[in-house]
Formats: structure tokens, C-alpha cells, sequence
């Protein structure tokens, strides 16, 4: 199975919580995405910070809503020291 992923959205934002740091975000679509009882969209989405591999995080089958609350829950962790509730 190949994957052919399209670029959604991509960029970086200095980190107020880890000094130096730079929260880096990357929302990206497949584009030969076939739907399942697994998957819900075709969004994957990648997190990290800096270049530290404890804090990164990867998420895929994701719908285009989804995909930008996961992105925005981390960023605001991670960039404003915010930690939403998650209900």
C-alpha cells in the first residue's frame, strides 16, 4: 500500500513553556484515503517539539475538524502553557 500524502498545513512557533524551543505542527491529507471502521478521515497530523522525541506525537485517520483540535490542544500546551480540559 503506497501513501500519497498532500501538504494541508505546516509551521512553527517559538515555545513560551520549553525556552528555545519551537513547537512544530504538520497537518497533511491522503490522498488515496479509502474509509474503515478504523479510520475516520483521511488527516494525519504531526507534533514535536524541538527535537525532543518524548514530547512528539503522530495521529492518522483523522477528519479535518479533529485533526485541527489535536493540533490546537497541543499547541496550546506546549506553546502557552495551557492545558485545556478535554471535556
Amino acid at each position: 500500500m503506497s501513501v500519497a500524502l498532500e501538504l494541508v498545513e505546516a509551521f512553527s512557533v517559538l515555545s513560551e513553556v520549553h525556552p528555545g524551543e519551537s513547537v512544530y505542527v504538520c497537518i497533511r491529507k491522503d490522498l488515496a484515503f479509502r474509509p474503515s471502521c478504523r479510520l475516520n478521515g483521511p488527516y494525519w497530523v504531526d507534533l514535536h517539539v524541538g527535537s525532543s522525541y518524548r514530547l512528539a506525537k503522530s495521529y492518522a485517520g483523522l477528519s479535518l475538524g479533529a485533526a485541527n483540535e489535536v493540533a490546537l490542544r497541543y499547541l496550546l500546551k506546549h506553546v502557552d502553557g495551557i492545558g485545556p480540559w478535554l471535556h
